[in-house]
């Protein structure tokens, strides 16, 4: 199978293999074609029970920037998160603000792109990260109050951890300060040209309420991943510089949605 019309006709081979002699076999003709500006959607599926309200099924999707480069030991992605929305099967709903987002890193880690029979294979180990709190204080483990070492205003708000909004009918709003803990695993295969689609595999997801106001809201909900809803779409975006642009051509880029 071609990939994206070869636009790479050719391979360095000396740029491969020190002192050159490169074998045909040993090369993915067309791979590196995939360099380049991407947007991703990355959709995490779990199962909530929120004490006082049940279980919710919720699917929380995130908008990223996304850079794929060579590098000398292979692959790396670089993602910045533009927009994160919560969406639920109950009337009760999370909203994650824009402090919230603003407050994440820019984040880099290595991936994997291979061709293979079906075209280009996909994999991008996204390591752990941290929201809300310093892993190398606390050792990795989340902290358990909020006047705990490690905790950190990631969202600038003046509150510990990082701020989501509970919006509960008839009862309002309330703020929760929150910390999380993940580690995700992308794998997937091109779908059509430009155009990656795959599978979320979740290693660690753990998330602690460290307050709320009111403080009748102050309780962890018991949560699990649900990886048969959850997936990725990564596709190019030569004219997607910004996350204004991106939230603004997000419909066109992943019509499903």
């Amino acid at each position: 199978m071609k990939v994206a019309g070869l636009r790479v006709g050719a391979v360095l081979l000396a740029a491969l293999l020190p002192g050159g002699g490169a074998k045909a076999a040993d090369l993915s003709p067309g791979v590196d074609a995939w360099a380049g500006s991407y947007a991703m959607e990355l959709r995490l599926a779990s199962d909530t029970r929120l004490p006082l309200f049940g279980t919710q099924k919720s699917v929380t999707t995130s908008l990223m920037l996304v850079d794929v480069e060579r590098t000398a030991g292979g692959w790396a992605q670089r993602h910045r998160v533009c927009d994160v929305r919560v969406d639920g099967s109950s009337a009760v709903r999370m909203i994650v603000p824009e402090a919230f987002v603003q407050g994440l890193a820019v984040r880099r880690y290595p991936a994997e792109l291979k061709e293979g029979d079906e075209g280009v294979r996909y994999t991008a180990d996204m390591g752990l990260e941290a929201i809300g709190f310093d892993p190398a204080v606390t050792g990795g483990a989340l902290p358990q109050r909020a006047d705990d070492p490690g905790v950190r205003d990631s969202d600038g708000d003046g509150s510990p951890g990082a701020t989501v909004e509970l919006r509960v009918p008839a009862a309002g709003r309330a703020k929760l300060f929150i910390v999380q803990r993940s580690h995700l695993v992308l794998d997937g295969r091109e779908t059509a040209p430009d155009r990656i689609e795959g599978d979320v595999e979740v290693l660690v997801q753990e998330q602690r309420t460290l307050g709320a106001e009111p403080g009748f809201f102050a309780r962890t909900p018991s949560t699990r991943p649900a990886p048969a809803r959850s997936g990725f779409t990564l596709v190019r975006a030569p004219g997607v510089r910004s996350c204004d642009d991106l939230r603004r051509e997000s419909g066109r880029l992943f019509p499903s949605s």
